[in-house]
């Protein structure tokens, strides 16, 4: 696994495990700004710290009226593109508190380095739209 893979499945466990904790700050602090969150309807720009704050609770929000109380993720593949980006699929599993499966998603995100930094650019928010829908 070259460097940056293992940077890359640091920072998605460690962001899976930030939003499993709800710490909307470390959340944040990965994700930069300005996002994009590619939906199954569109596009969403986010463009500031307020923004971002409201988009994260919402989602715990919405994951919490699910029964989730953890959340992990692994990365599936990397795809390194130009200027120090990288397209990653992972796939994420979020169960109650008993250990079993809320949801589960696969996620294609877009992620970026700046100085031995990765954070993510785009947020790929479609596989779990579907397998909300899936659920209702």
């Amino acid at each position: 696994m070259s460097d940056a893979n293992a940077a890359i499945a640091t920072l998605i466990a460690d962001h899976a495990a930030a939003w499993s904790s709800g710490d909307v700050d470390a959340i944040a602090d990965v994700m930069g700004l300005p996002q994009m969150l590619a939906r199954s309807d569109g596009t969403t720009f986010i463009e500031d710290d307020g923004q971002l704050v409201i988009w994260i609770e919402e989602r715990l929000a919405a994951w919490a009226a699910l029964g989730v109380a953890a959340i992990t993720a692994t990365v599936e593949t990397v795809e390194e593109l130009p200027d120090e980006a990288a397209r990653v699929t992972s796939r994420w599993r979020l169960a109650d508190a008993g250990g079993a499966e809320r949801l589960a998603f696969v996620a294609v995100d877009t992620l970026a380095c700046d100085e031995g930094d990765w954070y993510f650019v785009v947020t790929d928010v479609a596989g779990e739209d579907a397998a909300v829908a899936g659920r209702t």
